[in-house]
Parts: C-alpha cells; sequence; structure tokens
C-alpha cells in the first residue's frame, strides 16, 4: 500500500518577518496584481520530489510494469515533458513506466529544477505539481502532493480517460465520482503532436478504454490475462453461423455412425 512520505513543516516569511500562510493567504478580493507570474519561495515544493520517488517506488513494487530512469530530460519523452522546459527550468531526472499489458496507459514522471513533478500520462495526457506555483495562485506543500497522488493513483487505477474527436478535440478525465475532473481542448486550438499522438493510440486500442494496471507476478511465466468480454446479444448472421455449424457436427455424426 502506497504511503505518503512525512512532510516536513518549512516555515517563509515575509519581508517583514511574518509566517507566510501558503494555502490561506488571500481573502475575498485576490491576489495583489504584482504576484502573479512570481514566486518568492519555490523551495518550498522540493519535498514533492520525495513523494514523487515514493510513488514510482510502489508502482514498481506493486504492478506488473517496466520501469526506466534516465538523468535529465529522456530522448524519447513526449512533448507534454518537453514543454515543462522552458526559460532556466529543466528536467532532472525521469521515470518512464510502461505497464507490460498494451491496454494500460504508460507513465512519465520527470523532476523539474523549478522544483516541480511533471506527469505525462497516457498519449496526451499531461499535469504539474504545483499546478502553476504562482504565488497569487497560493499552491500549498501538502495540497500540491495530494494533487500529484491523485494524478499517478487515477492512472494505474484506470480512472484517467482520455479521447479525440472531430468535434470536441481532446477530452481528459481524472479520477472518479464527485472528485473527477474534466478538461476539453478544442481541435483548432489542441497542439497538432498530441493529436496525432492520441488519434494513433485510439487506433492501436481499437478506441477501447485505458485499462487499470496488471498487479506484479512474481513468476516470470505469469502472464496477466485481460478482463473478459461483456456478455452482449449475438446478431443474426452469427446465430445462423452457429446453428449451421451445430448441424454440420450433427452430420458429421451421422455419416460415422
Amino acid at each position: 500500500m502506497y504511503q505518503r512520505p512525512e512532510l516536513p513543516e518549512l516555515v517563509f516569511t515575509d519581508p517583514d518577518g511574518n509566517a507566510i500562510p501558503y494555502g490561506h493567504r488571500w481573502g475575498v478580493d485576490g491576489p495583489p496584481e504584482r504576484t502573479y507570474s512570481r514566486t518568492r519561495h519555490p523551495e518550498r515544493f522540493a519535498p514533492l520530489i520525495e513523494v514523487a520517488d515514493a510513488l514510482i517506488d510502489h508502482l514498481e513494487r506493486t504492478y506488473d510494469v517496466d520501469v526506466r530512469y534516465t538523468e535529465g530530460l529522456p530522448e524519447d519523452a513526449p512533448d507534454t515533458v518537453r514543454s515543462a522546459e522552458q526559460g532556466q527550468v529543466r528536467i532532472a531526472r525521469a521515470a518512464t513506466l510502461l505497464p507490460r499489458h498494451d491496454g494500460c496507459a504508460p507513465l512519465v514522471i520527470a523532476e523539474t529544477t523549478f522544483p516541480s513533478i511533471v506527469v505525462a500520462m497516457g498519449a496526451a495526457g499531461e499535469a504539474r505539481s504545483p499546478a502553476c506555483g504562482c504565488d497569487a495562485c497560493d499552491e500549498s506543500l501538502e495540497d500540491s502532493a495530494e494533487l500529484l497522488e491523485r494524478i499517478v493513483l487515477s492512472v494505474v487505477e484506470g480512472r484517467f480517460q482520455e479521447r479525440y474527436s472531430w468535434t470536441e478535440g481532446i477530452e481528459i478525465t481524472i479520477g472518479g465520482g464527485t472528485a473527477a475532473t474534466y478538461s476539453r481542448e478544442p481541435r483548432h486550438a489542441a497542439d497538432k503532436e498530441r493529436v496525432d499522438a492520441l488519434k494513433q493510440s485510439q487506433r492501436e486500442r481499437h478506441g477501447e478504454r485505458w485499462l487499470p494496471w496488471p498487479p506484479r507476478r512474481d513468476d516470470a511465466e505469469g502472464a496477466w490475462e485481460a478482463e473478459a468480454e461483456p456478455l452482449r446479444l449475438w446478431t443474426r448472421q452469427e446465430r445462423e453461423a452457429a446453428i449451421e455449424a451445430a448441424l454440420e457436427r450433427i452430420r458429421r455424426r451421422l455419416r460415422s455412425a
């Protein structure tokens, strides 16, 4: 079972020496204009790296998945990870997790020098923790850790789904129930590489949903079996073919009698 590492109680102060209550800084009037696109203490997010490492270790021990670690940006990194490198921010290291069943969504979990964690999911899904990181958004370390865990565990539990259509563009759902989040990116605004990757993925999966990751098998020979297809009514042609096959078996028995 996954267990979050203990988060340190970090205290940061403003120019007057007062402790900054991250997550509860702004009232009904909202943040000041000067706080947008500015992050005074990005180091408060550094413990997210330990949370990401704990998640990766949990997935590697629990699920039937291959894990590849790289320093810096992986050569085959998806565009959703490459786009995290902007200005002085770079990918410091990454873990690529490939389930051993084609029906399961792959994951890339990467650490940036911000510091932050970037997650690429499936063919076109992307998320970051913290989601923004600027002072105006006022994200706390604990909320960012919860966000990262929800995203990663939603993928492995089959609660991350993505879909592309000509009319709706890219649609992505993360989580389930009342905690689910839904986003839509119109076709004309979506990145072409992401669209192409998702269309290719849908063709390979024949439009099927992403499945939950299979549990790890201790025996090397053991292979995970996909869930049985749901029962459905036969078509008229299938019924006639089954009847004809049964009649042919009866004829062969009578001829050999």
